[in-house]
């Protein structure tokens, strides 16, 4: 089992996937809401990625430990850190007591001052989480099962790691792109037609993760917490797939895929028309979570 890395692209992520100004806040406070926080709530987030949901939410005053395989993407997020008076403190694995597990993970730590927070940052598979059972209140999943072969391993492990009444809350945005994701479709077409498969290596969608929580006896609550509009282009959507932007890309043989993209060009142009490609599309996007509590005890 292991996940994908998103070291190839962590460069374009925040400018490809990133969130409108102002909506990363406004998802931070749902969150908040959401997990029922008290001031003494610790949160674990796997994926943590760029940090876009890890700033603004552990900058509300919390302790937040942040896991990813990628060090170049953990790398963009430290990049932020100090124009948001984060300050970088040195303390090997081991420090805390949560950090019994072996082998030494490689780890970076930074303190907020006002308000009060700490942010550690891991580099580590999430299959394998390296932290005792029953070490955190809330446990975070954006975008991230889907990438992650053995992803049920994933799940469990964040369960695990979980203490008695915690929430797993499982998230992701949901857009409806209306006829852009034609584009996407058509391309996983073309693929399936020259022999291969852009097939997604973990879940293949957000709900079948909450399918199998509920099949393991879970309790699973579906909650959209944030709506925002971003504007689209035909032409955007087709450079997201011809520059390997998105992940089911990146395991296609490079001849399956350049194939692929010579005949999604052509289909794009026939489709929209030249004059059409730069046509903006309004996009509506919402944040969902899929909330889990764990029992009592």
């Amino acid at each position: 089992m292991s996940s994908i890395s998103f070291d190839p692209v962590a460069h374009a992520y925040d400018s490809t996937r990133g969130y409108p100004a102002g909506v990363e806040r406004s998802i931070a406070l749902a969150l908040e809401q959401t997990a029922e926080t008290t001031p003494q709530t610790d949160f674990i987030e796997v994926g943590v990625g760029t940090g876009r949901i890890a700033l603004p939410l552990a900058s509300l005053g919390y302790s937040y430990t942040g896991i990813d395989i990628s060090e170049k993407m953990l790398a963009q997020l430290m990049s932020k850190l100090p124009a948001q008076n984060w300050e970088e403190y040195i303390q090997p694995w081991g420090s805390r007591a949560d950090e019994s597990v072996l082998p030494v993970r490689p780890v970076r730590r930074f303190a907020h001052v006002d308000p009060s927070a700490a942010l550690r940052l891991v580099t580590s598979d999430i299959t394998t989480l390296p932290f005792p059972d029953a070490s955190f209140d809330v446990a975070i999943a954006v975008h991230i099962f889907h990438l992650v072969d053995g992803w049920q391993q994933a799940v469990q492990e964040a369960l695990r790691v979980l203490r008695p009444n915690g929430f797993l809350l499982h998230c992701w945005d949901e857009r409806n792109a209306g006829s852009l994701d034609t584009i996407n479709r058509a391309w996983v077409r073309m693929v399936e037609e020259l022999g291969g498969s852009a097939y997604r290596v973990g879940s293949e969608a957000p709900r079948a993760v909450s399918l199998w929580l509920r099949e393991q006896g879970f309790p699973v609550e579906e909650l959209s917490i944030a709506r925002w509009e971003t504007i689209g282009t035909p032409r955007h959507a087709l450079e997201r797939i011809t520059s390997r932007l998105w992940s089911r890309t990146w395991h296609i043989p490079d001849e399956i895929f350049l194939a692929s993209v010579q005949q999604l060009e052509a289909w794009a142009l026939e489709q929209f028309g030249e004059e059409r490609m730069d046509e903006p599309h309004t996009q509506v996007n919402q944040f969902i979570v899929h909330r889990t509590r764990l029992p009592r005890d």
